[in-house]
């Protein structure tokens, strides 16, 4: 039995990072929008405010500034540089890319995010 699945995450985590991450794949997605077109239609935005953001494509590994009690709100913007998809994992399709506020300043890092928790335009 898990007593602590927090910790369980993080252990997964470490065994994941272990692994090169040379198995994802860049390509479009099957019956999704190519990046170019959903930058061309304003980007993404969060379905809610339980949208994570990811320092890198593991639906674990959030983002510093995005843990705890932080949340992002529904009028921020996310724009897509790539597809990173992990073939291995059902539903596994990220997009990298740049947060922007809802100011419109982009933060500079490239986050990743999980596609099915984000709205983006065709």
């Amino acid at each position: 039995m898990i007593r602590n699945v927090a910790a369980f995450g993080l252990a997964l985590l470490a065994a994941g990072a272990a692994f090169a991450d040379d198995h994802f794949t860049d390509a479009t997605p099957k019956d999704h929008p190519t990046v170019a077109q959903i930058a061309k239609a304003g980007g993404c935005a969060p379905k809610d405010n339980m949208a994570r953001i990811l320092k890198s494509p593991h639906p674990l590994d959030l983002a510093p500034n995005w843990t705890g009690k932080n949340y992002i709100g529904t009028a921020w913007t996310f724009m897509p540089k790539r597809y990173v998809v992990d073939p291995d994992m059902n539903g596994g399709i990220y997009l990298e890319g740049n947060l922007i506020t809802t100011r419109g300043a982009l933060l500079p890092d490239d986050l990743f995010i999980l596609y099915a928790e984000w709205d983006c335009a065709k």
